[in-house]
């Protein structure tokens, strides 16, 4: 949201995981924007996880693969309020995730972040990145000018501040 402006110039990382228990099919995208919004990069992939836990930190260990190539301060936000807490409390998890945790945190090491937890609502464009990689095979990289107009009009949406709603 727009709250990223107030830390000042400190790159934003969203991201989503998604996962189907019926059909274990799992995917994840997210979005890297500048300090002023842009977009500078966005991702999403299909991959095998788990659980939705598992989906959820798939997804930001993409993102902050990218993010460290583009930014070593960023803001994480993620609509996975459980993952930011095993991320700060250091916590190693179950051991279907231990190596995913491990790598994140090894990745984190490198990076002046900070991570917060961000309502579903106010994570649209990483959702909808996420519900692409679920749907998508294999890996894919979108920057601004190749962008659909969905996801510039919703990341522009959340630049402005407009509130996105859940039916």
């Amino acid at each position: 949201m727009v709250i990223w402006r107030a830390l000042g110039l400190l790159d934003q990382v969203n991201t989503d995981g998604s996962f189907d228990r019926d059909t274990l099919i799992a995917g994840g995208g997210g979005l890297i924007r500048d300090h002023s919004g842009r977009l500078m990069l966005a991702f999403h992939s299909s991959f095998q996880a788990v659980s939705s836990f598992h989906a959820e930190l798939l997804a930001l260990e993409m993102g902050l693969r990218h993010a460290r190539q583009l930014s070593l301060q960023i803001w994480i936000e993620l609509d996975a309020a459980v993952v930011v807490t095993t991320i700060t409390s250091g916590y190693l998890g179950s051991w279907q995730v231990q190596h995913t945790l491990i790598r994140i945190r090894n990745m984190l090491r490198d990076l002046q972040y900070s991570i917060s937890h961000i309502h579903r609502e106010g994570n649209r464009p990483a959702d909808h990145l996420a519900e692409l990689g679920a749907a998508a095979l294999g890996s894919h990289i979108v920057y601004e000018g190749t962008a659909s107009h969905h996801l510039l009009s919703l990341i522009r949406m959340d630049q402005l501040g407009y509130p996105s709603f859940r039916f």
